[in-house]
């Protein structure tokens, strides 16, 4: 059989299987993931260009062939029900409230937060520890506080719910209000989502960012001495905003990132610091690896 013809042959059961199992709640996981593992396509692609072999050539067809098909749909799986991003969404379903009251004691917060696609915000103070409001079908959370002599652990976990996104538009979006009191620690891993954290009436320490497909806004303060930023990117778009008076370091992974960093000097491949860095009281480091991305810090 012709290389061609295994192709599309794979391609064709792939994407069919796939929404079968889909449909019948075989698989309830959402695809992220192949913001990760797209670079394959070449691997496999140069794999067919180098062996001609009548043998190897053909399975190297099938398997490609495979690898398009479990892209291509996670692509529609996890972008396309939620392409509507926008702020004014009128939701006609659950719509669930999260708080929690604030320990005079606590000074240091941990907040981890999982989730799938969506819309999450952080923008406001609140004088509890933490309040949540989320709206929509697939907005559905466990949500845990413990709070330990000086210590708050805070765990918004999202509850995965089997999506038939042929059966309408399907929304999960957050808002989160946080005290401004303690020393704050971000975890925060999600994938096709629109984020927009201002984070600069806060105290914080570290953030851990891991996301797929997702369109990011984040404000960064000066409350703090020192700020740790680490983020793991897949194909995302993420504009960082950070005080003049901050001194900040970036560096990381980013040859397939198209960067857009006014005010930061060049010190050598993959690092840049702004020239009030070692003189700054207030210190930002971040830390980005990503695949095909876009990033953007300007100075405030």
């Amino acid at each position: 059989m012709k290389s061609g013809q295994l192709f599309w042959g794979f391609f064709l059961l792939c994407i069919g299987a796939l929404f079968l199992l889909v449909k019948y709640d075989v698989i309830t996981n959402d695809f992220g993931f192949v913001w990760d593992v797209w670079p394959l396509i070449f691997i496999l692609w140069g794999a067919m260009v180098i062996f001609k072999n009548e043998y190897v050539r053909p399975i190297l067809s099938a398997l490609l062939g495979v690898f398009l098909g479990l892209i291509l749909f996670g692509v529609v799986y996890n972008l396309f029900a939620f392409s509507d991003w926008s702020p004014n969404i009128e939701f006609e379903s659950s719509h669930e409230v999260y708080n929690e009251t604030m320990n005079p004691e606590v000074k240091y917060a941990n907040f981890d937060f999982q989730s799938g696609a969506g819309i999450f915000v952080i923008k406001n103070k609140t004088s509890n520890l933490i309040d949540g409001e989320s709206y929509g079908n697939l907005a559905d959370y466990d949500f845990t506080v413990d709070q330990t002599d000086s210590n708050a652990y805070i765990n918004f976990d999202y509850v995965k719910k089997h999506v038939k996104f042929f059966n309408g538009k399907f929304k999960n979006k957050l808002d989160l209000s946080l005290n401004e009191n303690p020393i704050w620690d971000f975890d925060f891993d999600f994938g096709a989502a629109k984020a927009k954290f201002d984070l600069s009436q806060f105290k914080v320490k570290d953030i851990q960012l891991n996301t797929g497909a997702a369109n990011i806004w984040m404000k960064l303060g000066n409350k703090y001495n020192n700020t740790n930023v680490d983020i793991q990117m897949g194909a995302a778009s993420i504009d960082i905003e950070v005080p003049q008076s901050s001194g900040c370091r970036l560096y990381g992974d980013m040859v397939f990132v198209s960067k857009n960093i006014k005010g930061f000097d060049k010190k050598e491949s993959g690092y840049y610091e702004t020239s009030n860095y070692e003189n700054a009281k207030n210190k930002i480091e971040i830390k980005i690896d990503g695949g095909v991305s876009s990033l953007k810090v300007e100075r405030y």
